[in-house]
């Protein structure tokens, strides 16, 4: 008998679609390993060359942009399936890891003591950004193809988030801790703000309908309340993990897979139930990713806590790599498809300039509530204005759109062009003169070690006039540097500002009423502990005494006052006596003057 199949069966047919789709997973997979090696030698070579003016970013997206060029010159495929960035791939595979490790290695402190900034500049940043965006690139784009207002909001919300690793990996290692931090904590929360509000806007489904004032004050109140239920869904699911970790425990050989499995399954989990109740992923596993650091980390064996942020900081990275090639490649890839027009190019990188004095209005107002040597200097709010490069949300953004099946074909070619080429221009501009900016406002001084990323502590190597030790030496305004040692514990930089008494009585009550149930409290932690209970004891009994110094100068004042008003009431009495004596003294002179007559 022969095994073959007939030809009328259909089943070949199937075999060879199915061989077909292999064959070019393949393809692919081999093609962006292949330029991910690549990449990071040449990265590393440039370092060597201390070349710090083109960052990792700009250097994926050139090298993508090149294979792309190679890639459609030899048309192996005429369609570039193989080198397009589906967006539920990057949605459900390359986005949590980086949001995730980005929470998980986070400089808690630093984030929790300037939260109300970063909300602000995230939160408030992100919705003046797209309406400012939206209403300029409506009118600019009556000039060359009219755009409804409904699809200008959708450009504007879709390239209102920021990704500014190219800058952070630019900046030097003894940059302002605040500073540092008020960039990554605004790139890293906005991104879910400018989802929230592409997805409220496209769900308009019309681009011919009008819009009115109440739709506006739905749009910030629903991306309000999609904010704090993710955030919620990320803590709880953080919690739960911290809880079992707690009490679960198994076999030595087993522990680290056991509990890396355990953290990575709960930290997915998150983001997808957030996105199944029509929340968002990106904030909910940043959440957890802190909440794991910050409760489970202690749960877990020695080698799961030496080996796990290493592993999960290696996917991130190999995730960042894939969506910075893609971005490269994404110039040409998507064919006939994407509509360049310069003229939208150039006005959308007016608009997102203009857009983003943002930081100079919210940092101002925020400054009126500081002291004088905690406000945050222009020349950093420069900065900030200055980096607000686009990036990895925007470009998926900006494919999603692109399968949109409700708007225009040309005005989405259009939005998806005018997306891909204002992330590649701030990337490559922005990113290529921010060694220039640190210097012109001398945030950078010779050659020195760059920063890194955003949430990995860099190298110690700093010395002379530069060396930071931690809990020494200090910026302006009371802020360590970004530069500090690995090992250590970040919660007891709470003892090194007197300007953080609420912090340290958070910490006291987390550490008495919350991490008991869910975490073990280490050495450290408990000498941390001791010495915040020290400190506010030495703060109470000094206040105090104040009072008490305070009470007895004013009793010593009033007994001064009680001794003043009776020498007063003698003097007087003396002086109405002596008057008296003067009185008779005039009527006797009187008499003698009246007898000599």
């Amino acid at each position: 008998m022969s095994n073959h199949t007939a030809p009328g069966d259909g089943l070949p047919n199937g075999h060879d679609n199915s061989d077909e789709e292999t064959h070019q997973l393949f393809i692919r997979a081999v093609l962006m390993l292949t330029l991910i090696a690549v990449a990071m030698n040449l990265n590393a070579f440039l370092h060597r060359k201390h070349f710090h003016y083109l960052g990792e970013s700009a250097l994926y997206i050139l090298l993508g942009l090149l294979v792309a060029m190679g890639w459609t010159a030899i048309s192996y495929d005429e369609q570039n399936k193989a080198i397009q960035l589906s967006s539920k791939f990057f949605y459900m595979v390359l986005l949590p890891p980086i949001i995730f490790e980005g929470g998980f290695a986070l400089q808690r402190v630093s984030f929790f003591q300037n939260v109300l900034t970063i909300v602000s500049l995230a939160f408030i940043g992100a919705l003046y950004s797209t309406f400012v965006t939206s209403i300029l690139m409506y009118f600019f784009s009556k000039l060359i193809t009219p755009w409804s207002f409904v699809e200008s909001l959708v450009f504007g919300s879709l390239i209102s988030s920021t990704d500014p690793v190219t800058v952070l990996s630019l900046l030097p290692a003894n940059v302002d801790k605040r500073l540092y931090m008020l960039i990554f904590g605004e790139s890293a929360l906005n991104d879910a703000v400018s989802i929230i509000l592409y997805r409220f806007f496209t769900e308009i489904a019309d681009p011919k309908m009008r819009l009115s004032a109440g739709t506006f004050i739905v749009s910030v109140l629903a991306s309000a309340g999609v904010f704090l239920g993710s955030l919620v869904i990320g803590v709880l699911f953080g919690l739960a993990l911290a809880k079992i970790t707690k009490h679960v425990k198994v076999d030595e050989k087993e522990e680290a897979t056991y509990e890396m499995a355990m953290i990575l399954i709960c930290a997915y989990t998150s983001y997808l139930v957030a996105d199944l109740l029509s929340l968002t992923g990106i904030i909910s596993i940043f959440f957890t990713g802190i909440t794991v650091a910050h409760y489970v980390l202690n749960n877990l064996g020695e080698s799961t806590r030496a080996n796990f942020k290493s592993t999960l900081r290696m996917i991130a990275f190999m995730c960042e790599c894939f969506i910075f090639l893609y971005l490269g490649l994404g110039l040409l890839s998507f064919g006939n498809q994407t509509v360049y027009q310069p003229m939208l190019v150039f006005f959308a990188c007016v608009s997102i300039l203009i857009s983003r004095t943002h930081v100079f209005i919210i940092l101002g107002f925020s400054n009126f509530a500081r002291t004088a040597e905690d406000i945050v200097p222009f020349k950093h709010q420069l900065l900030m204005w200055f980096s607000g490069l686009r990036g990895a949300v925007a470009f998926a953004l900006g494919v999603t759109f692109l399968e949109h099946p409700i708007f225009d074909a040309t005005i989405k070619g259009q939005i998806f062009g005018t997306t891909v080429m204002v992330v590649v221009l701030t990337v490559l501009v922005l990113g290529g003169f921010t060694p220039y900016m640190l210097k012109w406002l001398g945030l950078a001084t010779g050659e020195e070690e760059k920063a890194g990323h955003p949430t990995v502590a860099p190298p110690t190597t700093n010395t002379g006039e530069n060396a930071i030790v931690p809990g020494q030496q200090q910026q302006p305004g009371g802020y360590e540097t970004i530069e500090e040692l690995p090992e250590l514990d970040e919660e007891a930089q709470i003892l090194h500002s007197n300007k953080s008494p609420f912090f340290a009585w958070l910490y006291q009550f987390d550490a008495k009423y919350i991490r008991p149930h869910f975490t073990t409290l280490t050495e450290a932690n408990k000498q941390t502990l001791n010495q915040i209970q020290t400190a506010r004891q030495i703060r109470a009994a000094s206040r105090q005494e104040s009072m008490l110094s305070m009470r007895g100068r004013a009793k010593s004042n009033e007994n001064v006052e009680g001794d003043k008003m009776e020498l007063l009431k003698t003097n007087r009495n003396d002086d109405a006596v002596l008057h008296a004596v003067d009185l008779d003294d005039e009527n006797e002179m009187q008499e003698v003057k009246g007898d000599a007559m």
